[in-house]
This record gives C-alpha cells, structure tokens and sequence, in this order.
C-alpha cells in the first residue's frame, strides 16, 4: 500500500501539500452525476454543471 502512494506521500512531506482538494472536487463530481442521472437534455444538463460549481 505505501509504494501506491509513495509520491503522494513524498510530495507532502517536500511541498506541505495533500491532494485534499481534488478528492473534495471527485466527490462533488461524483454527487452531482448521482443526483442528475437521465438528464436527456444537453443543454439544460451544461446548464446544471454550471450552476452547480458555480
């Protein structure tokens, strides 16, 4: 498990940085397909995205 994570274990500890923010945006992506699934409509689906990370 470690050697699967190892550059992100490394990049925290050389930048300070985790990968927090893209889990959030994975889990909002996620979500959102979730709760809009059979959207038929293009447009009124791009519309949706939109208003949703907005």
């Amino acid at each position: 498990m470690i050697e699967k994570h190892q550059d992100d274990i490394v990049n925290y500890f050389k930048e300070g940085q985790t990968n927090a923010k893209a889990e959030n945006m994975n889990g909002k992506i996620q979500r959102f397909l979730a709760n809009n699934f059979g959207i038929r409509d293009r447009d009124f689906f791009m519309y949706r995205i939109a208003g949703y990370f907005a």
